[in-house]
């Protein structure tokens, strides 16, 4: 966990992103801890502070490899608090908005952390095609979007 924290004050200070093209494609294929402890491993290499979103809903997803409800909680906790820190810093951020959503559209409800999906999904689709991300990018945002918001009605 230390690691982590040290990484995110690293990267807020990182203006150059290469790399960024693998974190976005990783991310989305994140299904054990081990492909999340090596996404992990990715992000530390490619130190970007656009990345931070990535890295805070990781943090988030180390809960689901915890035994104990409290380091359950410390994780999602953490997590919450980076990528929230994140966007009220970056407002215009469509990743920052996109992770969130995902992340809200996954958490269970009981955690309380789902009052900006809507607010998110309209963001995102508004100001997508001006956003300067790969094309191919925009159209899986835009996909995972819709379902997504399709659970929230």
């Amino acid at each position: 966990m230390q690691t982590l924290l040290l990484f995110l004050t690293a990267i807020l200070n990182t203006p150059e992103c290469t790399g960024m093209e693998s974190i976005r494609t990783e991310y989305h294929n994140i299904k054990t801890e081990e492909q999340l402890d090596h996404f992990i491993d990715l992000l530390e290499e490619i130190n970007c502070d656009k990345a931070w979103p990535y890295m805070a809903s990781v943090i988030m997803q180390k809960a689901q490899y915890c035994i104990l409800p409290t380091s359950k909680l410390k994780y999602f906790q953490t997590g919450k608090k980076y990528l929230e820190t994140f966007i009220q810093q970056n407002p215009g951020s469509i990743e920052g908005r996109y992770v969130r959503l995902l992340v809200q559209s996954e958490v269970p409800g009981i955690l309380g952390y789902n009052h900006d999906m809507v607010s998110d999904s309209r963001y995102i689709k508004e100001h997508i095609e001006n956003s300067g991300l790969p094309k191919s990018y925009q159209k899986l945002i835009l996909k995972n979007v819709t379902k997504a918001t399709n659970n929230i009605n």
